[in-house]
């Protein structure tokens, strides 16, 4: 997996939870495994990133115009290259971990047009 790809993921992870407003005990595990499973080629360390990543998504997230550029981006960066399978498994994987609200069904459905048009 591209480095480019993974913290696009990961960027995603992050707004996805915004976007649901409640992060569960659940999530939180299969979150971690998630970042684990992506893994990570940086000399920055990862938890830079994350703390960059979690600031950037909350930003994102304070408008719908902020929050489409912010989704649009890093999805043309996972499609790009060709990361498409991985982002979905883990996005959907995370958000599934304590039951899918009908936000999270919606973010899930719009990657998943966006990535299989």
């Amino acid at each position: 997996m591209n480095q480019n790809s993974r913290e696009a993921i990961i960027e995603l992870l992050f707004l996805s939870l915004y976007m649901d407003d409640h992060l569960s005990l659940a999530e939180d595990e299969v979150l971690t495994e998630a970042l684990d499973a992506l893994g990570w080629e940086s000399e920055s360390p990862r938890e830079s990133f994350v703390f960059r990543a979690f600031a950037s998504s909350r930003e994102a997230f304070t408008s719908l115009e902020k929050t489409q550029v912010f989704f649009a981006e890093r999805a043309d960066t996972i499609k790009r290259h060709g990361d498409e399978g991985k982002a979905l498994t883990w996005l959907t994987r995370v958000l599934a971990a304590d039951g899918l609200t009908s936000t999270e069904k919606y973010f899930l459905g719009r990657l998943e047009k966006y990535f299989y048009p």
